[in-house]
């Protein structure tokens, strides 16, 4: 089976000289940049997303558990009911409000540490694009490290 020879016709037709290697290399470099600024406002956002999100959770169960432990204390200065079972009922459900809200900080913890590290990698990969960019401009002029 022939294929075509798409190189022999673009130079034929004199195409493939119009073609500038090094403007499509910077192009696809500033679009990837771009990309990578997208993600980091991204983050950004998500983060303080996170962070109204966590602190509407634990005021929320902050103001709950607060509810519980006063009407317990109230139940304590009126020593006169032996009403233990409902005591007993206000403590399991204190423990559990504060497991909840160690639970939501502990959540809330690992999501922002996964959410930096993405941000870490995506400065990398810009702090990456930018040395290309200085590389590339440096071979562009001519000049080399030395000349520094």
């Amino acid at each position: 089976m022939d294929y075509f020879d798409y190189s022999k016709d673009l130079l034929e037709s004199g195409d493939a000289l119009d073609f500038d290697i090094e403007s499509f290399l910077k192009e696809s470099q500033e679009l990837e940049q771009q990309r990578l600024e997208e993600e980091l406002e991204r983050i950004k956002h998500q983060l303080e997303q996170r962070k109204e999100i966590y602190n509407e959770a634990t005021q929320d169960l902050e103001s709950k558990l607060e509810w519980y432990v006063d009407r317990l204390q109230g139940m304590n200065q009126r020593r006169f009911s032996s009403d233990k079972e409902k005591e007993e009922q206000l403590k399991t459900k204190i423990g559990d409000l504060y497991s909840e809200l160690r639970q939501e900080r502990r959540s809330a913890w690992r999501d922002k540490q996964e959410l930096e590290k993405e941000k870490r990698d995506l400065l990398r990969e810009l702090e990456e694009i930018e040395a290309q960019d200085l590389v590339g401009s440096l071979l562009s002029e001519g000049g080399t490290p030395s000349n520094f």
